[in-house]
């Protein structure tokens, strides 16, 4: 992204992480419409982190544990793409609703059950347990099902990724930074400057790159 990753200076803890991070946040807007979300996940054997970033400014991650046996390997990615997915339109839709809204995700497999949901389908990823969770929540996949199929002005698109797009890379960058803290790598204590730091240069280089063209 031809800036100096925020996390050469953090530094190096030898102990274990936490079992789970988050952070969610707001920065200096780009003011553009419709709204775009760049969401994306980064997944480990045992471990998910995803992440995501907006024009409007909200941005934020989450990783936590995920133990093998609940899906495979393929399933749980596509899961953790969807989350990510979930967790940045539920930041948007709040601060700002009734705005368009486009998202960009990097996932064929994602986008496609988008779609799918979008045209009234209600197919799940393999083995994902739509049952109530804890104090009688709704599945966080359920709720993202229900976004794309009645939520008007919402547009699910493709990006690819690593190709320097600078919301695409923030957002893996956000859900790697998850995984790292969950390791042990970074300290979550350092989480709540890295993240708006982060977010705050990829808009920037968003914000010029759009004035370019």
């Amino acid at each position: 992204m031809g800036r100096r990753s925020p996390l050469a200076r953090v530094p190096r803890p030898t102990a274990r992480g936490p079992h789970q991070v988050h952070f969610d946040g707001s920065v200096k807007a780009v003011d553009r419409a419709p709204i775009v979300v760049a969401t994306d996940a980064s997944v480990a054997a045992d471990k998910v982190g995803t992440g995501y970033l907006a024009t409007t400014g909200e941005t934020g991650l989450r990783a936590h544990l995920y133990p093998q046996y609940l899906t495979t390997p393929r399933v749980r990615v596509l899961v953790s793409e969807l989350r990510a997915v979930y967790w940045g339109l539920r930041r948007v839709f709040g601060a700002h609703p009734g705005r368009p809204v486009e998202v960009r995700v990097d996932s064929l497999d994602a986008l496609d059950l988008l779609r799918q949901w979008q045209n009234g389908g209600d197919r799940m990823p393999d083995g994902y347990e739509t049952r109530l969770r804890s104090r009688g929540r709704k599945a966080s996949l359920v709720k993202l099902q229900m976004y794309a199929e009645y939520t008007p002005g919402l547009t699910v698109v493709h990006e690819k990724a690593h190709v320097g797009n600078p919301l695409n890379e923030a957002a893996d960058s956000l859900a790697k930074l998850g995984l790292r803290s969950l390791n042990g790598m970074v300290p979550a204590t350092e989480i709540r400057r890295l993240v708006p730091l982060w977010a705050t240069g990829a808009l920037a280089e968003y914000r010029r790159g759009r004035s370019r063209s």
